[in-house]
């Protein structure tokens, strides 16, 4: 009896719609128009292929460092540190333009103005609101 028990502990039942039926059937074409056989190729074998990803995924997750940036941050950092960089090059081309008239200079005194640090940091962000919707 025990042996029987051991031997059925790893079978689980599992109700999947049939939306998903039809998605996991036109994947599992695929995988026999590619070759593969029906004992790998089969309705078992996909969902627990997938089950076993998607149980990776959340294993990953849960291990992760609270710390570790995620790729959406990651992105974040790097359009933001492009954009500041455009800005800064565009006010710094514009006080180079305008020095060849010495009359203009005091125009882009704003550039150096303290507060021009903050307008730049909001248009930074301005720019990434529209890039991370």
């Amino acid at each position: 009896m025990n042996d029987e028990n051991s031997a059925k502990r790893n079978r689980v039942n599992l109700t999947i719609p049939f939306s998903l039926l039809e998605k996991i059937d036109a994947h599992i074409e695929k995988k026999l128009e590619d070759g593969e056989s029906r004992d790998t190729a089969n309705r078992s074998a996909f969902v627990m292929e997938m089950f076993e990803l998607g149980l990776r995924v959340h294993e990953n997750k849960i291990n992760k460092d609270a710390s570790e940036k995620t790729l959406d941050q990651k992105l974040e950092l790097i359009a933001k540190n492009a954009l500041m960089n455009g800005f800064i090059i565009d006010a710094i081309f514009g006080i180079m333009k305008e020095t060849v008239d010495t009359s203009k200079v005091v125009r882009n005194k704003m550039l150096l103005d303290p507060d021009w640090s903050k307008e730049m940091k909001e248009r930074v962000a301005g720019k990434l609101l529209e890039y991370f919707k």
